[in-house]
C-alpha cells in the first residue's frame, strides 16, 4: 500500500546549514532559467561581462575585494606591539551577467582576494626585521539589483586564514589554526547613493555547518567625495561592523583623503586611515587593536 503524501513529506528533511554552498548553486541555475527567457522577451537586454559593476565597492570596508595597503602604528589590547603594520589586500571582482527586468537592472558577478598582513620591527639596536604575519583568502559570489539611486547586493563568500611561516617560526607557534576564522557567509546590503555620497546598511549571517563562530552580524556605513579640480576628489569615509563574534563591540574604519581621477573616473586614493575593533582578517589573537596611519586604494 502506498503510503500517505505527508508521511513522504515528514521524512524529507533538508538543512539549508548542512550543504549552503550546493543550495545556493541550485537556486541561481534554476533562478536563470527561469529569468532568461523572460528577460528576452520582455526587454531585449541581456549582457555577458558587462564592463561596469551596478553596485560600488564599499571602499572602507576592509573585506571588500579591493586593491589596498597601508603602514601603521598599531596598539593592541593582548599584545605589546612594537613596529610597524603593513596590510596589503589584492582583490578583483568582476561582472560576468547583466540583465534588466521590471525597470530594474540585475548583475550577478564574482570576486576573488588576498589579505596579507606583514610587519616591521625593530630586531636589535641597528637591524629591522621584516616577515610575514598571517594571510587570508576570499572568494565570493555576487548578485546585484539597482534601480534609480536604490541599489541591493547578495553577497555570499568564502574566506579562511593561515599563519604566516614567518611568524610561526621566529615564534614557535605551531598551533592548529584557529577556526572562527575560516567560515562561509551570507549577507544583503542595501545602499542609497545622493549625488557624491553613499549610505549603505546590511546584514549578515554564517552558513557553515557546524561553525566555529557565531552566526550573525549587522552593519554600515557612509562614502563620499568631494570635486576639488579636475584631477583630484576629497573622498572621506567610515565603515561599521557589528559581529556576534566579538560581542557586538563595534569595528570602525574611517579615512579622508584625496582621490586622484583621469576623465571623471578614479584611479587611485591617498588617505589617513585609522581603525578601532578587532582585525576582520587573521588568525592572531591581539583582542582589540587600534592603528593609525597611511592607506592607499588602487581602483581597477
Amino acid at each position: 500500500m502506498a503510503k500517505p503524501v505527508t508521511e513522504l513529506f515528514s521524512n524529507l528533511k533538508i538543512d539549508f546549514f548542512d550543504q549552503p554552498m550546493q543550495y545556493a548553486i541550485v537556486i541561481i541555475i534554476v533562478s536563470l532559467h527561469i529569468i532568461i527567457p523572460k528577460v528576452n522577451a520582455q526587454d531585449n537586454y541581456f549582457n555577458w561581462f558587462p564592463s561596469e559593476s551596478e553596485f560600488p565597492l564599499i571602499e572602507y570596508d576592509l573585506l571588500e575585494t579591493q586593491v589596498y595597503t597601508g603602514a601603521f602604528y598599531l596598539n593592541a589590547e593582548k599584545v605589546d606591539y612594537q613596529g610597524v603594520f603593513i596590510p596589503v589586500n589584492i582583490g578583483l571582482r568582476k561582472p560576468f551577467l547583466q540583465w534588466k527586468m521590471l525597470n530594474a537592472h540585475c548583475q550577478i558577478a564574482i570576486g576573488a582576494a588576498s589579505y596579507t598582513q606583514f610587519e616591521i620591527i625593530k630586531y636589535d639596536k641597528n637591524t629591522l626585521r621584516g616577515g610575514l604575519l598571517n594571510n587570508d583568502y576570499k572568494a565570493s559570489g555576487y548578485f546585484y539589483l539597482t534601480k534609480g539611486r536604490h541599489k541591493f547586493r547578495m553577497q555570499v563568500f568564502h574566506i579562511s586564514s593561515h599563519l604566516g611561516d614567518d611568524y610561526m617560526l621566529r615564534n614557535e607557534h605551531y598551533e592548529l589554526n584557529d577556526k572562527t576564522v575560516n567560515y562561509e557567509q551570507l549577507d544583503i546590503t542595501y545602499l542609497y547613493k545622493s549625488k557624491g555620497t553613499s549610505y549603505y546598511i546590511g546584514l549578515g549571517a554564517v552558513v557553515t555547518p557546524n561553525t566555529y563562530r557565531e552566526r550573525f552580524m549587522a552593519g554600515g556605513g557612509i562614502q563620499s567625495s568631494r570635486i576639488v579640480n579636475q584631477n583630484l576628489d576629497l573622498a572621506f569615509g567610515a565603515d561599521l561592523k557589528f559581529y556576534h563574534e566579538n560581542k557586538f563591540i563595534p569595528d570602525i574604519h574611517s579615512g579622508i583623503g584625496v582621490v586622484i581621477k583621469k576623465k571623471e573616473r578614479h584611479q587611485a586614493k591617498l588617505m589617513f586611515d585609522s581603525f578601532y575593533g578587532h582585525m576582520p582578517f587573521s588568525t592572531l589573537k591581539l583582542g582589540i587593536v587600534y592603528w593609525f596611519g597611511i592607506s592607499a586604494v588602487i581602483f581597477i
